[in-house]
Order: structure tokens, then C-alpha cells, then sequence
């Protein structure tokens, strides 16, 4: 859902073309597909990710990227403890949130409302990154 919502926050300012947003998981297996429960709240957001395809988290794909966003602490511990050189990269979601001491859960295997709240606190979030990203407090 994160990828998707910060693709749509960048489109929404028309920098979609200026950045490659992509979403990979610690325990993804590559080539899985988005949970029928996350497909459903996008939908309900106008938005179609039937299509997702998950990846597995990788050094390359680390070294590629700009920035990085984990939704809770647990998932930057991992990513600093298991891979190198992206610790000035690397920030939690909740840093770009008013609540900064809120980890954002994974909500698979929960329910729907789950899925919910995970994509509000997220796309709560949506502004402040793009504000990041772009270096620009007037988005």
C-alpha cells in the first residue's frame, strides 16, 4: 500500500516521473501478490495494485535507492543489522508522522480494519515525505 500511496502523493504534484518508488519486504517472497484485504481499502482509495508484484529486500536494490521507509522499528533494526552502508538513508514512517513513537504493524493476517487503519496512518505521512524527498516545504 506504502508504494502505491507515495506514488499517487508524487502524481498528485506531478513529480511522479522524477522518482522510482518501489516496496520490498524482509519476509516477501518475490513475485507474490498484494493480499486480497489490501487490494480491497485501495480500491476503496481509487486505486488498483491487483497487479502488485512483492520482492524480497536486497543489498542492490538498497544501494539503488535514495531513501528508505520501514514502518516500524523492528524493520530498520533488521535492515541495519543485515545490511551495509544505508543507515543515512534508512528512516521510519512514523518520523514523518505527528506521533512519532507509533510503529506502523503490518497488518497481514488481520482484518480489514487492520488494513485501514495502516493505510491511514500511512498516507497521514504522504505529505511530509513528499516534502522530504523533494527538499521543498511549499508541496
Amino acid at each position: 500500500m506504502a508504494e502505491y500511496l507515495l506514488k499517487a502523493a508524487l502524481k498528485k504534484i506531478d513529480l511522479a516521473d522524477n522518482f522510482h518508488v518501489c516496496s520490498a519486504g524482509i519476509m516477501a517472497t518475490d513475485h507474490g501478490r498484494a493480499s486480497d484485504l489490501a487490494i480491497r481499502v485501495m480500491k476503496d482509495l481509487n486505486q488498483d495494485i491487483s497487479e502488485h508484484v512483492s520482492q524480497r529486500i536486497t543489498q542492490e536494490l538498497l544501494d539503488s535507492a535514495a531513501a528508505i521507509f520501514c514502518l516500524a522499528e523492528n524493520h530498520r533494526t533488521f535492515l541495519l543489522s543485515n545490511f551495509k552502508d544505508i543507515g543515512e538513508k534508512c528512516f521510519l514512517v512514523r518520523e514523518f508522522l505527528d506521533i512519532k513513537d507509533k510503529d506502523i504493524f503490518d497488518p497481514f493476517f488481520g482484518h480489514i480494519d487492520d488494513y485501514r487503519r495502516v493505510c491511514a496512518d500511512i498516507s497521514s505521512a504522504m505529505e511530509s515525505i513528499v516534502k522530504f524527498l523533494t527538499g521543498n516545504d511549499e508541496n
